[in-house]
């Protein structure tokens, strides 16, 4: 037993030593700058080199449709007006070095506000980039994902300022960025009340209200600004003044996926009754109902799978023979989004049980597994632990990226399924939080080391 222990004690040195005199092996600032612009230029190569890619809902943006929200269409609609027969790889070589430009945004600013080992910048600029050159091609898809993940850095960069120096002037920086990025993609919802959190533990530290007056109010109606500027801009370009209409098919998918056949009994309207009795046979017919699934078939891996099946083919392609007649195909996006909108809660509350089972299963599911669930939900703890005990800049950083990841996983997971388009722009969390750590235990190393 002496001499396992013996074994044990001498293994932990020696990957203790080798650990610290690896982390030794740093870079000057010159050499991080050199390093940065190389991976910039290598990122920049592969990506113009690609051909641009169109997926189904690249048509939507190119054609300015009811259903896509503000800023992305209006890009691109710039970008052809320059470029004429050059437009794809004009519009590639604008988002990648938005791409590239946000990156050294981060990096630059997180460089800043807490101090890692040069060779974890260095890292955490190919992770970032990693979406360009691997797997989403943001910058090569005509897809929102290409302005919507720089301006999530972005935003995300002022806010870990903000965070960890306790100084609202970076979330007031922070403020226009935000309000683009929610008219790009509504799914950001999600960063204003961490931006109120934020400016509430400010509030607290600094014990003045009277400083944050305008700032706080900003956060607090931002859902408001943003959902008349949408509203404007379809008026002007579709003569409807209606929120972007997709939400509803969103929110009433999951709970329909889950419902039963008597559930129309829930609904006062004969509109209403009508509409669920019309998509619920629809979707029993093609087994895309949870009651006639393979009782050896795992019901929310059957839902992400067939999401667009339940949602686009069969919500909105069959629901949109409902509407009154005579109605064009923007009259009718707004009428499903109407009607789902008001039937989505009833039918979740009916059915709330097997709706959270599936909620739940889908949330995990972003995760890859239980444990890597576990495993971040530990991670997120112990350092709000930290955070509140010692009030680090490490523990800053890790509680808010980590809030980020978990709050866009949970907003997406109440009605989208969780494929990687809808989290890659979080990807990039857990390797910042190991980087971190790391560098927290090479210090220590160092100081046992040396001492």
């Amino acid at each position: 037993m002496l001499n396992l222990q013996k074994i044990i004690n001498g293994l932990y040195r020696a990957i203790a030593n080798n650990l610290y005199l690896l982390m030794k092996l740093n870079f000057s600032n010159i050499n991080l700058k050199y390093g940065l612009f190389t991976i910039y230029i290598i990122v920049f190569i592969i990506v113009v080199m690609r051909p641009y890619e169109l997926t189904p809902d690249s048509g939507g943006y190119l054609n300015i449709d009811i259903y896509r929200s503000a800023v992305y269409p209006l890009f691109l609609s710039i970008i052809r007006f320059f470029s004429g027969h050059y437009f794809y790889t004009l519009t590639i070589i604008v988002q990648v070095l938005l791409g590239v430009f946000s990156v050294h945004f981060f990096i630059k600013n997180l460089k800043k506000n807490i101090q890692l080992n040069s060779i974890f910048y260095i890292l955490l600029a190919i992770i970032l980039l990693a979406p360009y050159v691997y797997l989403h091609r943001v910058a090569n898809n005509i897809m929102s994902e290409a302005l919507s993940y720089p301006l999530y850095l972005i935003v995300t960069s002022f806010f870990i300022s903000s965070f960890i120096n306790e100084d609202k002037k970076y979330l007031l920086r922070g403020l226009p960025i935000l309000f683009i990025l929610l008219l790009t993609r509504s799914q950001f919802l999600f960063l204003i009340p961490v931006g109120i959190l934020i400016l509430v533990w400010i509030i607290i530290k600094k014990n003045n209200l009277k400083e944050h007056y305008i700032v706080l109010p900003a956060f607090i109606l931002m859902p408001l600004f943003v959902s008349i500027t949408d509203k404007t801009y379809h008026k002007i370009m579709h003569d409807h003044f209606v929120s972007t209409p997709w939400t509803g098919i969103h929110l009433i998918t999951p709970a329909l996926y889950v419902s039963n056949t008597n559930d129309f009994s829930i609904y006062n309207t004969n509109e209403e009754k009508e509409f669920f009795k019309t998509i619920h046979s629809a979707l029993t017919d093609q087994k895309l109902n949870i009651h006639e699934l393979d009782s050896t078939e795992n019901a929310t891996l059957f839902y992400i799978a067939n999401y667009s099946n339940i949602a686009n083919e069969t919500v909105f392609e069959v629901g949109r023979t409902l509407a009154p007649e005579k109605s064009d195909i923007n009259t009718q996006y707004i009428f499903v989004d109407t009607i789902t909108n008001q039937m989505a809660l009833p039918l979740v509350m009916k059915n709330f049980k097997s709706w959270f089972k599936i909620y739940i299963g889908n949330a995990v599911n972003a995760f890859d597994t239980k444990k890597n669930l576990l495993l971040y939900l530990f991670i997120y703890a112990f350092s709000i632990f930290i955070l509140f005990k010692s009030n680090t800049k490490a523990s800053k950083v890790i509680v808010l990226i980590l809030s980020l990841m978990f709050l866009n996983v949970f907003l997406i997971s109440i009605g989208m399924h969780t494929l990687k388009r809808f989290t890659f722009c979080n990807d990039w969390v857990i390797f910042l939080v190991v980087f971190i750590l790391l560098d927290s235990f090479n210090k220590t190393l160092k100081f046992n080391y040396e001492h």
